[in-house]
């Protein structure tokens, strides 16, 4: 399993990719992949570019040191060279109309497909984060684009092994205004929601106003956060820098991520 992408939930296998339609089970089977290239589950991850009838729509796939572009209703694939070195990518999403690319050294990068392929770095100071994320996720807000990082925070004066610590979300937006740019941090989502799994596989979103349906503002939904979760709720919710109850499940997913 790579990720879900516009209702599509992909899956690779030796050099076969699959596309399952999320709603209907509708199968579409992609060009059969290079037999030489590994896309494991450390390493991969995919997204499409845009819905997929829509023209020019691309299906991406990253491997720890590739990214392999499918244009639906081809034949075969492209292999284009990330030279992040060996550093494999951990999120991708689209912001205003650009493909944004965060890998496992915190750093963020654009990918240019056409007229050809290009991958550029944005230049970011993580100074404003105060601290290291451990596990960022990227949003897209609108004309934002946020940060959320689960952090840690020891409850005692001392930093020592095994002392008592709290874990809260903190959420930050991209001032690109200024170069280089930077995080700044969002004590409140105002009339914001974020929907987000700790699995960076899968896309995080955003809904304005979420009182229409029974939600409520400045929280964020985490998917099955706990493994002794009611059965019937799928959903954690949590406010804005609110402590999150310590249970092994965020403990496993952190070392995951890390």
């Amino acid at each position: 399993y790579l990720g879900c992408s516009h209702g599509y939930l992909i899956f690779t296998y030796e050099e076969h990719c699959l596309l399952i339609d999320a709603y209907t089970g509708a199968k579409v089977k992609a060009p059969e992949l290079p037999r030489d290239i590994t896309i494991g589950f450390f390493s991969g991850i995919g997204v499409l570019t845009a819905p997929f009838g829509s023209p020019n729509s691309r299906l991406l796939l990253f491997s720890k040191d590739s990214m392999f572009e499918w244009q639906v209703g081809t034949n075969s694939w492209s292999e284009h060279p990330l030279y992040l070195e060996r550093e494999c990518i951990c999120q991708v999403v689209s912001f205003k109309g650009h493909i944004l690319v965060i890998d496992a050294l915190m750093r963020l990068h654009t990918i240019q497909l056409t007229p050809q392929f290009s991958v550029n770095r944005i230049e970011v100071s993580w100074w404003s984060l105060q601290k290291f994320p451990i596990c960022p996720l990227l949003v897209v807000c609108g004309d934002m684009l946020l940060l959320v990082n689960l952090s840690i925070a020891k409850i005692g004066s001392t930093r020592n092994f095994g002392e008592p610590s709290v874990r809260y979300f903190e959420v930050f937006r991209l001032d690109l205004s200024v170069k280089p740019a930077k995080w700044i941090q969002m004590k409140k989502l105002e009339n914001l929601v974020l929907f987000l799994s700790l699995d960076r596989r899968n896309p995080a979103f955003s809904c304005m106003n979420p009182e229409r349906w029974g939600g409520k503002s400045n929280c964020i939904y985490v998917a099955r956060l706990f493994d002794d979760a009611n059965p019937d709720e799928t959903w954690t919710v949590l406010e804005v820098g609110q402590s999150v109850p310590s249970h092994d499940i965020v403990d496993r997913t952190l070392c995951l991520m890390v």
